[in-house]
């Protein structure tokens, strides 16, 4: 049992390249080197652009970061909504899951069951039931590739923007969306598997 004397009480913090802010005390257990914010706080990545603002938050120095109800904004304009949050230092990926929200310039209202971030690659994986409203476009699962503005849509996919509709009831089906300089999105489903196999390995 973790008793008070283990816990060391500071006011400024840092996480793997994050800049934590905290809104009330931090406890830091002498034991685990767990840090927790019990009345939440922001976490910030300056390098990778990368802000959690949450309110409850618990950290190893190093090693993880978990958050809960918490808003993640990012420096390319996302903004992703989620009861729970954690990041991997090693790997840096962010993953996602209950009640989820995401919305950026390109998509909004978009919800899944769980959301992963490689805040390196710019990747973003969103698997369970996805859907958004802007495009209006649903799958199995999607994987967003920030950096060359596109997105792969794998099975069960309904797109429809303006004039284009497509979809599949197929469990293997694959749409490519892509977005120009102005943020207007297009699909096709003219893809071949080396330009979807990068992403499809994201799923496992």
């Amino acid at each position: 049992m973790i008793t008070a004397a283990l816990w060391g009480v500071s006011s400024a913090a840092t996480f793997a390249g994050f800049s934590i802010k905290p809104y009330g005390d931090q406890k830091l257990n002498l034991q685990t080197g767990t840090t927790v914010l019990g009345k939440g706080g922001v976490a910030s990545d300056a390098e990778r652009g990368v802000s959690v603002d949450a309110k409850y938050i618990e950290f190893k120095e190093g090693d993880w970061l978990k958050a809960r109800d918490a808003k993640l904004t990012t420096r390319e304009g996302g903004t992703l909504l989620g009861q729970n949050v954690e990041y991997q230092a090693k790997s840096g990926i962010l993953s996602a899951s209950g009640n989820l929200q995401y919305g950026d310039a390109r998509v909004q209202g978009l919800s899944a069951r769980t959301i992963s971030l490689d805040t390196t690659r710019k990747l973003a994986v969103a698997m369970g039931g996805v859907s958004s409203q802007k495009p209006a476009m649903s799958a199995d699962n999607i994987v967003v590739d920030y950096a060359n503005n596109r997105a792969v849509m794998f099975g069960n996919y309904q797109y429809s923007y303006n004039r284009t509709k497509l979809s599949s009831a197929k469990a293997d089906a694959v749409l490519l969306v892509t977005w120009n300089a102005l943020g207007q999105p297009s699909a096709s489903t003219k893809v071949s598997e080396a330009q979807i196999a990068p992403y499809r390995a994201l799923l496992k």
